[in-house]
């Protein structure tokens, strides 16, 4: 909406003449003068204006946190160069086709594509798809990157004033783990395919029945210090989200949850109740140790350890909920823009518990690239980072 601004001096009112009343009538003709002059100023539109000039924000990674920054970067009035690796916007969720979000069964659709929409049509904002940011070099205001187009190998150099760097992560490969047999035993799944399945409305074995007992691992790639001995957070919520919307499906279908523990902080416990007392759902405390292919079924063996036994059971499908992990983007971006990570990849904030702060000046981190996160923290993530560059460009405008 259109605005004016018009200032005066009010203390001009009671420089010269120590008589109180003649104070406060001056005073009182200054203010409707101001007025006047507001009336007769010509409006500017409330964009931020203080901008004007400066190098644009570098955004690299197009996911959920990406795009937040983006989308409140251009609202902000600030001119953002996003860079994707990938020939498409949304990351993970994107590529992977997810369905809805727990706990609120909320449409991905709904959550990323009113972000990519903004992203796309905004002037503000310049896309590059399938290019990767290879130098950066520089400082505050007046960083200096190269990027290279991943096709055709193309570089350009453009100078920007701070940048973002919201990598994201992988669903861990579970192949590296042999026990559940991924990539070997047929009908052996990722909670990340299973997603993609569902966002169709039809899942189907690979002969393309539809499966009547399917097993959940929990904990695939997480929490294992043969493999990742961290905790994603989230898998544990996804894979009961997934449950009950299977059950939704094929309600006569038997599901069981393999897992270590159920974690489900916050307001995702909800989930775990619904799916006992509502959707019938199966628990089971243990450890998996084999998944083999019988022929027809999936034979699955380990160790009860409520009970402290074996357990064998068969299934015709078996979800793994693989967890997340830093991907090649991260620890690239770590190497250019001269980052700090943890022991175990993801990059690390001077500070604990704030994700933005790098480190380095100018450069701040959002998103799954610092921790494993769900998709509204990553949003949530990307917006805070979004709010440090307007802070420095707003100083350097100064």
């Amino acid at each position: 909406m259109p605005a004016t601004l018009a200032c005066d001096r009010l203390e001009r009112a009671t420089f010269k003449n120590g008589n109180r009343l003649a104070k406060g009538e001056r005073g009182v003709q200054s203010v409707f003068g101001a007025r006047e002059k507001g009336r007769k100023a010509v409006p500017y539109q409330t964009s931020a204006f203080w901008v004007i000039g400066l190098n644009p924000v570098l955004v690299v990674g197009a996911g959920p946190a990406g795009l937040s920054a983006a989308c409140d970067l251009s609202q902000a009035g600030v001119r953002v160069l996003l860079v994707e690796r990938r020939e498409e916007l949304g990351g993970a969720p994107a590529r992977w086709k997810y369905h809805t979000l727990a706990p609120d069964f909320v449409p991905v659709s709904r959550v990323l594509g009113p972000l990519i929409e903004q992203v796309t049509k905004s002037e503000l904002v310049e896309v590059k798809k399938g290019c990767v940011v290879e130098s950066f070099r520089g400082s505050v205001g007046d960083f200096e990157v190269r990027i290279t187009e991943l096709k055709t190998r193309r570089s350009e150099t453009r100078r920007v004033s701070c940048v973002v760097v919201a990598t994201g992560f992988e669903h861990f490969d579970a192949r590296v783990d042999p026990r559940y047999g991924y990539g070997r035993v047929p009908d052996v799944i990722g909670i990340n395919e299973l997603e993609a399945m569902l966002s169709q409305g039809r899942v189907v074995k690979r002969d393309g029945s539809a499966p009547k007992r399917i097993a959940f691992v929990f904990c695939v790639g997480s929490r294992d210090r043969s493999t990742n001995p961290w905790c994603c957070t989230v898998c544990c919520g996804v894979s009961i989200k997934q449950a009950i919307e299977l059950k939704r499906i094929l309600p006569d279908s038997q599901i069981y949850m393999i897992y270590m523990d159920v974690r489900t902080t916050g307001l995702w416990e909800k989930l775990y109740w619904d799916s006992m007392e509502k959707f019938g759902i199966n628990y089971i405390r243990g450890r998996v140790g084999e998944v083999y292919y019988t022929g027809q079924k999936l034979l699955v063996k380990g160790e009860d350890t409520l009970v402290r036994g074996p357990f064998e059971a068969l299934f015709d499908m078996v979800v793994l909920a693989v967890g997340m992990e830093p991907g090649e983007g991260t620890r690239q971006a770590a190497s250019i823009f001269g980052l700090n990570t943890n022991e175990y990849g993801f990059l690390l904030p001077r500070t604990p518990n704030i994700h933005y702060d790098s480190g380095r000046e100018g450069v701040y981190l959002a998103g799954s690239c610092v921790a494993p996160m769900s998709v509204e923290e990553a949003i949530s993530d990307g917006s805070a980072a979004a709010m440090q560059c307007v802070k420095l460009m707003k100083v350097m405008r100064a």
